[in-house]
């Protein structure tokens, strides 16, 4: 099967789950669901898929720096959502998201490097969080709103594959974790459910990258000496199990 074929067939099928556990368990729960690699896995598995084993590996340093941009939008769209609507915040979020990457983008990391900085910044940033602003908001919800982040979602991602080859792999690291199902999920809560659901949600996610990020970087560790699937298991049975522990000290 075709690779862009999967891409399109899995995406709306991901975002569809993620926003029901989200509605069905609460803004925090529903961002750390919302946290594991949905997006990331599937793009690494494509570029591994379509251009090597290597590329991808290659590839988990700059993902690491990524997630830095990563933080940085969500710690700023927190921040922003308690002064400004969606649209205002989003586009400042985005700005903050590519600055970072820009500016990281300049300098050499390794994967050791890449790990610390994306894991200190996650704490750092958990340890100012905002205080979610009080306030009363009657729920809302867009026409065709699952459709919307569908259609979405799956526009990320085959755009972001579709450049890996002519980015190299450094740039197709940084853009892995850009902000695809975490911007949607932020969005449609800011318009329907208010600032204060928002923080809450991106609170969430934050708490799920410390999971996510360990995911990506054992990739670096796993792929050269086990197969793929094997590499993406027992990476992810780590990732559920930092998501759980830190769901429980939540």
């Amino acid at each position: 099967m075709n690779t862009l074929l999967i891409k399109v067939a899995l995406m709306p099928v991901v975002m569809a789950i993620v926003t029901q556990a989200s509605r069905k368990w609460g803004h925090t729960i529903g961002g750390l669901i919302a946290s594991l690699p949905w997006i990331a896995g599937p793009v690494l598995l494509f570029f591994i898929l379509e251009q090597g084993k290597s590329f991808g590996v290659q590839s988990v340093p700059g993902i690491l720096v990524g997630i830095v941009s990563l933080v940085g939008f969500c710690y700023s769209y927190a921040r922003l959502a308690n002064r400004f609507n969606w649209p205002i915040a989003l586009l400042l979020a985005y700005a903050v998201y590519f600055t970072i990457a820009l500016v990281l983008n300049q300098v050499r990391v390794g994967l050791w490097t890449g790990y610390a900085m994306a894991m200190g910044s996650i704490l750092v940033a958990l340890r100012f969080w905002p205080t979610p602003a009080i306030q009363s908001v009657a729920v809302r919800r867009l026409p065709y709103d699952m459709l919307l982040r569908m259609v979405a979602a799956t526009l990320f991602v085959v755009l972001i594959t579709t450049l890996a080859q002519r980015i190299g792999p450094t740039w197709s690291g940084i853009l892995t974790p850009f902000p695809v199902i975490t911007s949607i999920l932020a969005v449609f809560t800011h318009y329907a459910q208010g600032r204060s659901a928002t923080v809450l949600l991106l609170r969430g996610s934050m708490l799920g990258f410390l999971g996510y990020t360990t995911f990506l970087f054992l990739q670096a560790f796993l792929l050269p000496g086990l197969s793929i699937a094997l590499s993406f298991l027992l990476a992810l049975l780590v990732n559920l199990l930092i998501s759980l522990l830190v769901s429980k000290l939540r």
